[in-house]
């Protein structure tokens, strides 16, 4: 199974890291790597919200997106999921980068989707839709294995 993560479960491992949701995050992320795919616009969704959030941490951010993008594939943008992604807000009313990292992530062959933003259990184009801070961290461990 391929997995993609939503920049909200990035955010929370990096901004939270001793709250739930923050060590849910970083278990997903450790569980995914090596194997899942990041979307290139999820690692700026996660470096502009650092920086909004925390600016004094920009620069850790984008150490951690060079750091994730050795451990992930980074699926680019392209125009043909710059298409994709129009035809789920057409269709399905996703906000715009929602849709596009949706597009992205399946088209680089993810099957399951971890995000907080969109409902939990979505089957979509064949990859489903998990809120990981729904589930314990054995649920995650349950749903990502090794």
């Amino acid at each position: 199974m391929r997995v993609a993560l939503d920049s909200n479960v990035l955010v929370y491992a990096a901004l939270e890291p001793v709250s739930a949701k923050g060590a849910r995050a970083a278990e997903a992320i450790r569980r995914a790597s090596g194997r899942g795919v990041l979307a290139a616009q999820t690692l700026l969704e996660f470096v502009a919200v650092v920086r909004r959030r925390a600016p004094h941490l920009t620069g850790q951010a984008i150490a951690q997106v060079e750091a994730w993008s050795a451990v992930f594939e980074v699926a680019p943008t392209t125009n043909l999921i710059a298409a994709k992604a129009l035809t789920m807000v057409r269709v399905h009313q996703f906000q715009v980068w929602d849709a596009v990292i949706w597009s992205t992530s399946r088209d680089a062959g993810a099957t399951l989707f971890l995000s907080e933003d969109l409902q939990d259990g979505l089957v979509l184009d064949d990859m489903r839709v998990v809120n990981p801070f729904a589930l314990s961290e054995a649920g995650i461990q349950a749903l990502l294995g090794a």
